[in-house]
């Protein structure tokens, strides 16, 4: 803070000492105004709240000290009960705006009354103590805030590791009822175990030289976690890791949970406040049994991603032959052995897609491909000879579809 040069004067008196005499009276402006910020709450604030009044006493007291003796800075020891009475509102949850709003309001109902009283031969000391008044408010927030997210900081800490304590145990089945105690959640009846994969943003503005590229990671985890508040309130657990994100979602109980519905309502949600495909995929579990439902809402993700499937939500029935197609095993060996002469000719491989596309139609497989239909027959006939399937063949059909997902699913990876 700034002292007033040359020394500031109200109604002829130098200001420290008319703001002394008329403490009491800007104490009160700055209540009532502070009282009509609450839109006409029943009780004044000064009388629900008998905090904020040695609060704006405090400050004016140490505002006056301050200007008495030409304090040109302000250290937290000067202000430390106003430090610990920020934590203090911190610890109670108070959301840190309001803590600067009621300085800036109570601030300005006292600048407004002081501007008052000014006589007109007095303006020039008026804007040097407006000056000082502005630098003290500058400080003394820098201050109260430092300590409200210090505190604040510290219980988040705390809920975070408590959070993620459960989210692990839940995850690896390691005694979940234990760490469900120490983060102060009930343990539902059965979770959601949500697995997303989150497509690049396509709206997003051209790259800008002075935004670092977490901002837009930042941006994309803050929306899905609140369309995962949204849908289920404060109890679920995520780890999002941009582009991948795992979620725990209580379901409530009772038999009456469809998880179609659910997963594609998220996914349908995600996809319009993101403005990039989403692909979800999900399974039900108790909480004993979520490590095995992971792992399935994983591989439900991976093989809808590995086909090609369509942003949106997915559960085992929506993806159920080729899950079962591709389980591991000497019969998954085999068949990705089979197609594995494909990996020297592309283009044969495109040709048996489109033509399975079509269901078995060599026409339109040719019109796609601008072939003729006798080169869709050449290279069909190839790939039997080579791979030892002919997906020409109505009964080895089941086979050329059970190799192709296997190939698939083998290509995405674990």
């Amino acid at each position: 803070m700034t002292a007033p040069n040359p020394s500031p004067r109200l109604q002829g008196r130098p200001a420290a000492e008319w703001l002394r005499e008329h403490r009491s009276e800007l104490v009160a402006r700055a209540l009532d105004a502070l009282a009509a910020q609450d839109h006409g709450a029943p009780d004044p604030v000064r009388l629900r709240n008998p905090e904020l009044r040695w609060i704006v006493e405090y400050n004016a007291d140490a505002f006056i000290h301050a200007l008495e003796i030409g304090r040109t800075m302000l250290e937290e020891d000067d202000v430390a009960d106003l430090v610990a009475s920020a934590a203090r509102r911190a610890a109670d949850g108070e959301p840190v705006e309001n803590l600067l709003r009621d300085y800036q309001t109570g601030t300005d109902a006292i600048w407004q009354a002081v501007a008052g009283h000014c006589l007109p031969a007095e303006h020039a000391g008026l804007l040097h103590l407006t000056g000082a008044m502005h630098a003290y408010l500058r400080q003394v927030t820098t201050l109260v805030v430092r300590g409200y997210q210090h505190e604040a900081a510290r219980i988040r800490a705390g809920e975070r590791d408590a959070r993620y304590a459960l989210y692990s145990a839940l995850l690896t089945g390691e005694q979940p009822e234990t760490a469900a105690r120490l983060a102060g959640i009930a343990l539902p009846e059965r979770y959601l175990v949500l697995s997303l994969r989150l497509g690049p943003d396509t709206a997003a503005a051209p790259p800008d030289p002075g935004r670092a590229p977490e901002v837009s990671r930042h941006r994309r985890a803050n929306a899905v976690r609140r369309v995962l508040t949204d849908h289920a309130g404060d109890d679920v657990l995520a780890l999002i890791q941009d582009p991948a994100a795992t979620a725990l979602i209580p379901l409530p109980p009772g038999p009456d949970n469809d998880l179609k519905k659910r997963v594609r309502e998220l996914s349908d949600r995600l996809t319009a406040l993101l403005g990039a495909p989403v692909h979800a995929a999900a399974a039900a579990a108790a909480p004993q049994e979520v490590p095995a439902a992971r792992a399935m809402s994983e591989e439900i993700l991976h093989i809808a991603l590995a086909t090609g499937q369509p942003p949106g939500g997915y559960i085992l029935d929506d993806v159920v032959v080729t899950y079962q197609l591709t389980r591991p095993g000497p019969g998954q060996a085999l068949l990705l052995q089979r197609l594995r002469p494909l990996d020297d000719h592309p283009d044969w491989e495109t040709t048996l897609r489109v033509y399975l596309r079509h269901g078995f139609d060599r026409q339109a497989a040719a019109a796609e491909l601008n072939l003729h239909p006798n080169t869709v027959d050449y290279r069909l006939g190839r790939i039997a000879r080579l791979c030892g399937i002919d997906p020409a063949a109505p009964a080895e059909r089941l086979a050329v579809f059970a190799a192709l997902y296997v190939r698939d699913r083998a290509r995405y990876g674990p």
